[in-house]
């Protein structure tokens, strides 16, 4: 493998400016500085370059050659004599791309230094985590926790003392840096004003960095006999209550920075625990010692020793819950950093700022890796912390066993190529469908063969071997139980008898050496076997050191459902039963709009049957939460009715389970109840929700798409983006700036809530966890203001929302309705909002024009009259009918016809203002509704579409004559011509006639009561 070349680079100049590049550039071992030249002996770089045996020139012509010459003097003379000295192939930098490249390799390194710090502290910190759990002494786990916080800043020395809440008196328990004879003190009152006093106050880290200048606290005398000059004390809180107090002390002043108070917060948080956990290991073992000796006393008394050591049980199960959650959170802190550390990286990558040389790419694909790398860490301890809490569940499906290992295959194949790694498939045809979680099983795949991968050496040979056992359990004359059982065979590096009794627990990779080799955060096979054993399975391993692995699963599979419960009384008419309209009503057009209606009650599922299908909607039926799912996902509807008093599982679980699914989590839902719940239903209204790190894809994938249905009130998207991460925002700015988005930023949440007043943009997203007023609390008060009410909102969290909080958030719910005022008119007009919202979807375009259609005009007209009517403003509807075009249709081909239309379609795109509609209304008709405008405004594009047709050469028009392709066109106000829908537009029909009995190719208005003909 051949090294790679070094970049050779030299400088001009060694001023100050000279010396800031050395600085960045010496510990880069891809780049070299070949010289440095300046004709002053006293540059101040002279002396660095001299330390660093960099050679030094006096002169420019004198610098040897080299890649790249960078010109720091800010003389333009200079950067001349460099491109006459150096040959043309060199790269001469000057001026604003010197100072662009030294910024640039400046936040490369200290971006490197941030992340490697961030692992070396978070591999520390789940260190002493583990060492904690192991360890059962008080004294030993206090030890600890203070001798690895004197280590993260630094100290010089450093206390732990306990609080007793009953004397209020602390007491020193463990001690280092002192004087001898400092740990005997005696236990000390908290003294009045004092600095133990405002800590058990205010709970939360205080730091001195001098003493002596700290007009607030004074020290005791036994610290200040001790020469303490600085110090930070941090309380050691545990369920709202201070057990003790943590203290890293120094005898000079000096600074504490953000990150140390931080890490010194989480030790904190770990000694609380030690703490509750060796009280309640004590507590345990003193209730042990006091039953051996009431062995023989009154069997009552052991009744009321076994219930309090039950007690002590249930303590020490919260004390580990405690632990459990201690890590999520810490992992969900680690995130906010990492959507800066991959979404600059990622930014830069991608080019949005300018090319990249080489080196810049590899280091900033190392950075992204490495933020990847942690990021799969975070959710792997996520991953489990879901398992071991209950939280995470198994969604049976059936599955075909080939399809499914076809799939799995394709994926595997990649990678084993990539690693020149051939892998064989042996599993016997004709295996039944069987009945498992479809995702879940491929993670226990994925995990078990990539390792199987990853640990083979090059040109070897990975084996997967599938057996079905159909005879597994029999109930009576049916089967409905077999297990599946694969084994993975390798030929790596093989596994120890003593490691394969470890390999399974977290963060263990066998050896040192193994973890340096091969990437990986050592929580693959932890979680590989919870996901095993949460199907009731089991996972072996069979391995010799240096003859390669076999690991082996085996899953209990259902092949057949049970028998279905008994029938509800809803008359068997299928679940998925396609409403028909009503008698007397036009038939539904095939392509109309599917609304799923849920409910379990026949009479409901009628009623609203006959609504929709009236209106013009197809229907389909669901009659339990089950039937609801699995129709969403065939069936693919435009909206969801969704009931939510039902039997067996109710509107609010098939609501959360349609929001989890990735087919069905984008469908618009409605919620009928029986009473309107406020709380639940519309309290706030959210529109979506993203997790952080966030995707920058992703969310502009969902901005692209509510862009489409937005009726927006500037000519380019507004974007209000409110986090109170500054590097958030920056990255906000950035990412969506490139992609042509206006973009705001807010700091806080009554920024934020002012902001979206003054701007009213088309769509806000917003940080869920922020201090003062969190993301609740400011979706709450959008949506209760008139002007903010209707944007949408897409909510970022790093956080893990619990069912109730997403309840709160209502992302998943459009709209919530009480049945008791449920009226054809409401329920019309909710589904018409929607219809507008997601027009596309709702299948109200016009694909030969490209323009909306006749449907999406006429709801829009009314919405648009109301508004106007509201407001006191005037609306303008402009209709152009294209003459003859039935003789051009006659005679043209259709691919002459279907040009000719989508030009037109293109003219009224290009003439849109951003708040303005086009649809194509008829056959050869458009129509266009003018937003807040009078006469003057309307004839201006009007003329203008006129010429535009009427000079276009459409190809094949010349077989209508001279003239070719013209059109007639017509204009109503509102109010003068009409103040509703229809006679707006009879008005302009009535026009339209009398423009074309006047031979065509005439522009129709009423001005003053009198018929304009133009």
């Amino acid at each position: 493998m051949t090294q790679q070349r070094t970049f050779r680079l030299a400088i001009a100049g060694a001023g100050q400016g000279g010396k800031a590049l050395l600085d960045v550039l010496l510990d880069d071992s891809n780049i070299e500085v070949v010289a440095i030249s300046d004709s002053r002996i006293d540059a101040p770089a002279l002396q660095l370059a001299e330390t660093r045996a960099i050679p030094i020139c006096y002169s420019v012509d004198k610098l040897p050659e080299c890649d790249m010459a960078i010109n720091v003097t800010g003389c333009s003379e200079v950067s001349k004599q460099l491109r006459q000295h150096f040959s043309t192939d060199v790269e001469i930098m000057e001026g604003k791309a010197a100072h662009f490249f030294y910024d640039q390799v400046r936040k490369r390194k200290n971006e490197k230094e941030q992340v490697e710090r961030m692992l070396a502290e978070f591999e520390k910190l789940n260190r002493v985590g583990r060492q904690l759990n192991t360890s059962g002494s008080l004294s030993l786990m206090l030890k600890l926790v203070l001798h690895e916080a004197m280590q993260v800043t630094g100290s010089q020395a450093g206390t732990i003392s306990l609080y007793n809440h009953s004397t209020r008196a602390l007491s020193l328990h463990t001690a280092s840096g002192f004087s001898e004879g400092f740990e005997t003190q005696e236990p000390w009152i908290i003294r009045e004003g004092g600095l133990t006093e405002r800590i058990l106050t205010e709970r939360k880290p205080f730091v001195i960095n001098d003493i002596s200048k700290s007009d607030t606290f004074s020290l005791n005398t036994v610290l200040a006999n001790e020469g303490v000059k600085a110090l930070v004390a941090v309380p050691l809180t545990l369920g709202g209550d201070i057990v003790g107090i943590l203290y890293v002390n120094d005898f000079t002043p000096r600074d504490y920075d953000e990150n140390q108070v931080c890490i010194l917060d989480l030790l904190a948080n770990q000694a609380a625990h030690a703490i509750q956990k060796a009280h309640l290991f004590q507590a345990i073992e003193q209730e042990k010692e006091e039953l051996k000796s009431l062995n023989e006393h009154l069997e009552s008394r052991i009744m009321e020793r076994t219930a309090d050591l039950t007690k002590a049980n249930e303590e020490l199960t919260r004390a580990n819950k405690a632990k459990s959650q201690f890590l999520s959170n810490m992992s969900h802190e680690l995130r906010t950093p990492l959507t800066s550390i991959n979404g600059f990286s990622e930014f830069l990558l991608d080019g949005f700022i300018g090319p990249l040389n080489e080196a810049q790419s590899k280091y900033l694909k190392n950075i992204n890796v490495s933020g990847k790398h942690l990021l799969e860490l975070i959710n792997g301890i996520l991953d489990l912390s879901k398992i071991e809490a209950g939280k995470m569940s198994l969604k049976l499906e059936k599955v075909s066993v080939a399809t499914l290992f076809e799939e799995i295959m394709l994926v595997l194949e990649g990678y084993a190529t990539k690693e020149n790694v051939t892998l064989n498939l042996q599993c016997d045809a004709g295996l039944p469908d069987i009945f498992l979680d479809r995702t879940k099983f491929k993670q226990i795949l994925y995990n078990i063969c990539s390792n199987a991968i990853k640990f083979s050496p090059e040109g070897g040979e990975v084996t997967i071997v599938v057996n079905f056992d159909k005879a597994s359990f029999i109930s009576g004359e049916e089967e409905l139980y077999a297990s599946l059982s694969i084994a993975v065979y390798d030929q790596g590096i093989g596994i120890s008898p003593e490691d394969q009794k470890i390999i399974f627990n977290p963060f263990e990779q066998v050896d040192g050496s193994h973890s340096r080799n091969f990437e990986g955060t050592g929580l693959g096979l932890t979680l590989t076997k919870q996901l095993i054993e949460m199907h009731g399975g089991t996972i072996t391993v069979e391995s010799a050191v240096g003859q390669g692995s076999c690991f082996t699963f085996t899953l209990p599979v259902e092949t057949k459902r049970p028998k279905a419960a008994k029938s509800s009384g809803i008359p068997a008419t299928g679940p998925d039963l396609i409403g028909e309209p009503p008698l007397g009503s036009s038939r539904v057009r095939e392509n109309a709009p599917l609304i799923l209606v849920v409910d379990d009650d026949a009479h409901s599922l009628e009623i609203t049957t006959l609504y929709l299908s009236g209106a013009g909607y197809r229907v389909c039926h669901a009659r339990n939460g089950d039937e609801a799912l699995n129709i969403a996902i065939k069936k693919r509807p435009f909206l969801i009715l969704l009931d939510i008093m039902m039997p067996d599982k109710d509107g609010w679980e098939v609501l959360q389970e349609l929001k989890s699914e990735a087919e069905t989590c984008d469908i618009p839902v409605i919620i009928c109840s029986v009473s309107e719940n406020q709380e639940l239903g519309v309290a706030l209204g959210a529109t979506d929700y993203l997790t952080k790190p966030i995707d920058r894809e992703l969310l502009t994938s969902k901005l692209h798409n509510l862009g489409k249905g937005l009726h927006s009130k500037h000519r380019t998207m507004h974007v209000l983006a409110i986090d109170d991460d500054e590097n958030i925002r920056e990255l906000y700015t950035a990412t969506l700036s490139a992609q042509g988005y206006r973009v705001h930023a807010a700091a806080n949440g009554p920024d934020g809530l002012r902001l979206a007043e003054q701007v009213e943009p088309d769509v806000i997203i917003l940080d869920l966890m922020m201090p003062g007023m969190d993301g609740f609390e400011v979706t709450e008060q959008l949506k209760q203001h008139p002007s903010t009410q209707d944007i949408p909102i897409i909510v970022v969290t790093a956080k893990e929302l619990t069912v109730a909080e997403r309840m709160r958030l209502m992302g998943h719910i459009e709209e919530c309705v009480s049945k008791e005022a449920f009226t054809q008119g409401q329920l019309l007009q909710e589904i018409h909002y929607f219809e507008t919202l997601y027009p596309y979807q709702a299948g109200l375009k016009d694909e030969i024009s490209g323009l909306l259609n006749h449907r999406y005009f006429q709801i829009r007209l009314g919405q648009e009259l109301s508004r106007s009517k509201r407001n006191d403003q005037n609306l303008a509807c402009i209709l152009v009918d294209l003459d003859e075009f039935a003789r051009f249709s006659e005679c043209a081909n259709e691919g002459y016809v279907h040009s000719a239309l989508r030009k037109v379609g293109d003219f009224f795109m290009k003439n849109l203002r951003g708040s303005d509609i086009a649809t194509r209304h008829r056959t050869d008709e458009f129509a266009m509704i003018l937003t807040q405008t009078e006469l003057e405004g309307a004839l201006l594009v009007t003329k203008r579409l006129k010429n535009l047709i009427e000079a276009y050469p459409f190809p094949g028009e010349d077989m209508l004559g001279e003239h070719g392709l013209t059109c007639c066109a017509s204009i109503s106000l509102f109010p003068e011509d009409g103040d509703t829908a229809e006679k707006l537009m009879q008005n302009c029909h009535s026009l339209i006639q009398i423009a074309k009995a006047k031979g065509g190719n005439r522009l129709a208005y009423c001005h003053h009561g009198e018929v304009v003909i133009k």
